[in-house]
């Protein structure tokens, strides 16, 4: 198919256009804040999955990524033993900010509160003759300056066999739970 010469320049813009929001690994240009960003639906509905395994996961480790429109806070878990059921929904304060068996309170930053409940999980091993932990991280996690909705993430319970962890962040905001053989995946955007 040939072009007429006057429809070159506005293909040409089109394609500049639709270039313009990729980038390449070697680009020097920022990615866009996370404002600048459409979330993919607004959905902020509890999501649940089953454990893969009838056996305690052993948590091992927990981290937070930002990405280039929200952020990740993964949750990994011993290989062998794959991950437990999990519940992950926003709770209000007075549900989210509570030591798991005690009851005693637990500060969080943030105004709104995403809480990660694992089940049947645990993060030390006590199957064998000495306590062996499986998660030696800190309780309180601080996101990477780069982050741009959590604002902390705290373990409030390792309690019978369940292992709580409270994603505080300045508003509500859409979220997706995905879990793996080894790793359930909360990205906020």
């Amino acid at each position: 198919m040939r072009m007429r010469p006057r429809a070159l320049p506005a293909a040409a813009a089109g394609v500049a256009i639709l270039l313009s929001g990729c980038g390449s690994s070697g680009s020097s240009a920022k990615p866009p804040a996370a404002h600048d960003c459409a979330p993919v639906d607004n959905d902020t509905t509890a999501r649940h999955g089953a454990s893969h395994s009838p056996d305690l996961s052993y948590l091992t480790n927990v981290r937070i990524d930002p990405e280039q429109c929200g952020d990740r806070v993964e949750f990994t878990f011993r290989g062998s033993t794959g991950t437990p059921g999990y519940r992950v929904a926003y709770l209000p304060p007075a549900g989210a900010l509570v030591e798991d068996g005690s009851g005693a309170p637990v500060a969080v930053k943030g105004r709104t509160y995403l809480v990660v409940r694992l089940e049947p999980a645990a993060t030390a091993d006590i199957t064998g003759q000495e306590l062996v932990r499986t998660y030696t991280g800190p309780k309180r996690l601080a996101p990477p300056e780069n982050a741009h909705f959590v604002r902390e993430v705290v373990k409030s319970g390792d309690f019978e066999a369940v292992v709580t962890w409270v994603i505080g962040l300045d508003e509500r905001r859409p979220f997706t739970a995905h879990a793996s053989d080894s790793r359930l995946v909360v990205e906020i955007g």
